[in-house]
């Protein structure tokens, strides 16, 4: 078993049992490639249906947070995608956290290709938008201060679950980036911000996505889900926690935090 292995069962472990992995183990991790390699194993481990894919560290926060200097992608299975009002259990140890978000079904299929896609191509794919929750836990020891873009690239971009609302097939018409999201934990207000928080707005994710995964070899399926990263910031949560993002006429998105040990 080389490095490259051994990470990706030890990561697979921790999302499993709630342990965590000495950062150490991450030294192995020599470029962005090997860093998607990873990830790609301990995916395969997991055996689970994908239903798309989690876009994070595309504000500012994150990326300073985690030394980070460009987006990162990780598939999203259908066990931990859920509708709201949901419970979400989580490693307290795994440092959770939610972040509000934009997200997009595909009614369209983007394969991978050696041409780049257009931002026209991109949305003519785009069925609905759905105002989300994302889990994020870190199964790195030490949590995210610092944790830097290969570890988290290997850790499936530290995605741990996702809620979302109802879709609303009425997008195009909105101004994504000016809508605004507040985030809510026990009734109190937290944070508060508007898509244009990630890159240049929830659109151009959509199309910096679509060209990162083509150039990796994947591609966006008909039916799936992609997120864009956080409108609000990283709040911290624990279990018994009640939290509630609010998308103004998109709706709520509702979660109860609960602990897996």
């Amino acid at each position: 078993m080389d490095a490259q292995e051994r990470l990706a069962g030890l990561l697979h472990q921790a999302a499993m049992d709630g342990s965590v992995v000495h950062r150490s183990e991450g030294d192995c991790l020599k470029s962005v490639e090997a860093a998607y390699a990873v990830q790609r194993i301990a995916s395969g481990m997991a055996g689970l249906p994908k239903v798309g894919w989690k876009v994070g560290a595309t504000s500012v926060e994150p990326q300073r947070l985690l030394g980070a200097n460009e987006p990162a992608t990780a598939p999203m299975f259908r066990p931990n995608c859920m509708t709201s009002p949901a419970t979400v259990t989580v490693f307290p140890n795994q440092s959770p956290c939610i972040e509000g978000e934009f997200a997009f079904r595909f009614s369209g299929s983007l394969p991978p290709r050696s041409e780049t896609y257009t931002m026209e191509e991109v949305l003519e794919a785009v069925e609905s938008v759905l105002p989300a929750i994302e889990v994020v836990g870190c199964r790195f020891e030490g949590g995210f201060d610092g944790l830097g873009a290969l570890r988290l690239v290997a850790d499936a971009t530290a995605h741990t679950a996702f809620v979302s609302g109802s879709d609303s097939d009425e997008w195009r018409s909105m101004d994504l980036k000016s809508h605004g999201v507040a985030m809510f934990r026990n009734g109190e207000k937290i944070s508060e911000g508007t898509g244009a928080n990630v890159l240049d707005g929830p659109l151009s994710v959509l199309l910096w996505t679509a060209n990162h995964l083509s150039r990796l070899g994947d591609s966006i399926e008909a039916g799936e889900v992609i997120t864009t990263g956080t409108c609000t910031g990283i709040t911290s949560v624990k279990p018994g926690d009640v939290a509630f993002a609010d998308f103004g006429s998109l709706g709520k998105v509702e979660l109860r935090i609960s602990s897996r040990c």
